[in-house]
């Protein structure tokens, strides 16, 4: 059992602290309010007991799982001690190197810090932040969908790699490793096609 972070208590966020959370591990999810990130947990909670009345999983499960989610002060005090955290913020380099970089005076040294950024630079967002810094990229839903990109940047150690596909593993996933590039490899992949689809639809090859 590992202690997490999760930073945004939005789709993905909740997504994310759910999955860790049904590992048994204990997740403290943040946000610019707690009552945000404490609205979060609510919709969490919220899904299983519509998973729970529908007989998709037992309540004792869905109990346990909403036993270990926590809603963290929005200082971040409550991270101090977390093996990881994870980032579900805005898709923006600064906003995400800023975020670290205040972690960096509250997180333990030992903490990893991912992003799960969906096509920037890992190497950029680690760019003046102390701590380990690697990309952990769900895919939504969090909770249910499989595959997980893990993305190295130009300085994160091998170490810090294999310890987000163990991670990765324990959750449940299908942990990717993947180089730094543009859009990784899914949407690097999943915008051609969709590009493609718009181009047969405005030429009439086919109709919706």
């Amino acid at each position: 059992m590992s202690k997490i972070g999760v930073i945004g208590a939005g789709t993905m966020g909740q997504g994310i602290a759910q999955a860790f959370a049904a590992a048994g591990n204990q997740v403290t999810v943040c946000d610019i309010k707690i009552e945000w990130a404490q609205n979060g947990i609510n919709k969490i909670g919220a899904k299983l007991d519509k998973l729970v009345s529908r007989g998709k999983i037992a309540e004792d499960a869905a109990n346990s799982i909403k036993a270990n989610l926590t809603a963290g002060e929005s200082d971040y005090s409550g991270l101090a001690d977390v093996d990881f955290v994870v980032e579900a913020v805005l898709e923006q380099v600064k906003v995400k190197q800023d975020l670290f970089k205040t972690l960096d005076g509250i997180c333990k040294d030992s903490t990893i810090f991912c992003s799960n950024t969906s096509s920037l630079s890992i190497t950029e967002i680690a760019n003046g932040v102390k701590h380990e810094v690697i990309g952990m990229h769900f895919f939504n839903p969090a909770d249910r969908m499989k595959l997980v990109e893990v993305i190295s940047g130009e300085n994160t150690p091998v170490e810090t790699k294999e310890a987000i596909i163990e991670c990765s593993k324990s959750l449940g996933k299908t942990p990717v490793e993947v180089a730094e590039g543009p859009g990784f490899v899914v949407n690097r992949i999943l915008i051609p096609m969709i590009n493609e689809a718009c181009f047969i639809y405005q030429e009439g090859l086919a109709s919706v």
